[in-house]
C-alpha cells in the first residue's frame, strides 16, 4: 500500500498543504509545535478513518473552521484509488473514487496504517479497551470471518446488557447460550493470532533492541476455559448473573479479555520502564507488519512519530538499520534531518507549511 500524494485543507494548523510522497521513506522534520505530528495524523486518518490522538472530530478542524478536507491518491495491490474525507464537528463523509462510500467496515479492511506514537504507546499501556480494539482491528484485517463474529458478539452483548439494566432475567439464559457460542469462536481466533505473533516477536525484539530477553505476547481470556469448551463457558456466564445484575452489564466475555507483553516472564504493566515499553511496543508493531507482509502479501503504511525519544543511541542504530530493509512506505517525524543519507524524501515543516 502506497500513498502517492496528499492534500490537506483546514486540518489542525494546516490551512492548505499538498505533497507528492516517496513510496519509500518520508522524513518530516522541524521544531516542536510546527505541525509534524499533524501531518502524519492526516496520513493515519486517510488509512484508518480515525485519529491516533483524539476521538473528537472537532479537534481536527483548524481554528474557526467548520470542515477539514483530506484527499489522497492511494495505491493498493497496484490499483490506484482517489480518497476524499470531509471532517466536520458532526462526523465525516468518505468518498472513494469520487463516489460517496458508506461501508466503513469495508474501507478499514482495505487500507491500513500502523502507527508508533507517544499517544498510541500510552493508550496501549494504560487502557485495556484500546488493546482489545487494536488487536480486533488487526485480526479482522487478516481474517474477515473474525470481523463477522465480532459484529455478532457485539450485538448479543448489547442486548444482554439492555436486559440487565432493565432487571429482566427471564431471557438471559437464551442470550448466554448465544454468547457462549460466539465467545468460543472469538477466543479461538484470538489465541491462534497470538500463537502466530509469538513465532516472530522475540526475534524481532532482539533485532531491534540488541537485547536477549525473551519477549512474548500473552492472551488472557475473561472466560477461563482450557480447551475453549462451550459448556464450560456457559456455566461461567450463568454463575456470573448476580454480579451482572449488581453492575448492570455483563462482567464476563471476550469484551473483557486482556493482552500483555512479557519480557523474561515479567509483565509489562508491572515491570517495564518507559523505554522498554517503547521498544517492546515497536517490536510488536513490526511483528504485525511482518505477518501482514509475508503471510498476507499486504504492506501497511508505517508511521513513526517522535520515534527516537527515550531510546538510547545503540537502539536507534538498530532501528534505523532495520527500517532500511523494509518494503513499506514509511513516515518518520523528527526535530532534525537524518544523520546519514537515506533513500526517500525530506519535508521541512514550519508553522503548518512544507518549506
Amino acid at each position: 500500500m502506497i500513498i502517492r500524494n496528499i492534500e490537506i485543507s483546514q486540518f489542525r494548523n494546516y490551512s492548505r498543504c499538498t505533497a507528492n510522497l516517496s513510496p519509500e521513506l518520508n522524513w518530516i522534520y522541524g521544531a516542536n509545535g510546527q505541525g509534524k505530528t499533524n501531518l502524519v495524523e492526516a496520513v493515519y486518518y486517510l488509512c484508518n478513518l480515525e485519529s491516533f490522538r483524539t476521538r473528537k472530530p472537532s479537534l481536527l478542524l483548524q481554528e474557526d473552521k467548520f470542515e477539514s478536507v483530506l484527499q489522497a491518491r492511494i495505491e493498493r495491490q497496484q490499483v490506484q484509488h482517489r480518497v476524499r474525507i470531509n471532517i466536520s464537528k458532526k462526523g465525516r463523509q468518505v468518498f472513494l473514487d469520487h463516489s460517496p462510500f458508506h461501508r466503513v467496515s469495508e474501507y478499514i479492511l482495505s487500507f491500513m496504517a500502523l502507527a508508533f506514537t507517544p499517544e498510541d504507546v500510552n493508550l496501549f499501556r494504560n487502557v485495556p479497551h484500546e488493546r482489545r480494539k487494536f488487536f480486533n482491528r488487526i485480526i479482522a484485517f487478516i481474517d474477515p470471518v473474525y470481523f463477522k463474529i465480532l459484529q455478532e458478539y457485539t450485538k448479543i452483548i448489547a442486548q444482554k446488557n439492555v436486559l440487565l439494566r432493565q432487571g429482566s432475567t427471564e431471557q438471559i439464559p437464551l442470550w448466554n447460550e448465544m454468547l457462549a457460542r460466539s465467545a468460543i469462536k472469538l477466543m479461538q481466533k484470538r489465541s491462534n493470532f497470538v500463537e502466530q505473533m509469538n513465532l516472530h516477536l522475540h526475534d524481532l525484539f532482539m533485532e531491534l533492541s540488541g537485547r536477549s530477553e525473551k519477549l512474548s505476547l500473552i492472551y488472557i481470556p475473561s472466560l477461563n476455559s482450557d480447551n475453549f469448551d462451550e459448556k464450560d463457558c456457559l456455566q461461567q456466564l450463568e454463575k456470573s448473573l448476580p454480579r451482572d445484575m449488581q453492575y448492570g452489564y455483563a462482567v464476563l466475555g471476550p469484551h473483557r479479555d486482556e493482552y500483555h507483553l512479557l519480557m523474561d516472564e515479567k509483565k509489562d504493566k508491572d515491570f517495564f520502564s518507559q523505554g522498554e515499553f517503547r521498544i517492546t511496543n515497536l517490536s510488536l508493531k513490526m511483528t504485525i507488519n511482518r505477518l501482514l507482509c509475508e503471510r498476507y502479501r499486504f504492506s501497511p503504511i508505517l508511521i513513526f512519530d517522535d520515534l527516537f525519544s527515550e531510546l538510547d543511541k545503540e537502539v536507534i542504530q538498530h532501528v534505523l538499520q532495520f527500517f532500511i530493509r523494509l518494503k513499506n512506505q514509511i513516515f518518520i517525524t523528527s526535530t532534525s534531518e537524518p544523520s546519514h543519507s537515506m533513500s526517500g524524501k525530506l519535508f521541512h515543516v514550519v508553522e503548518g507549511q512544507l518549506v
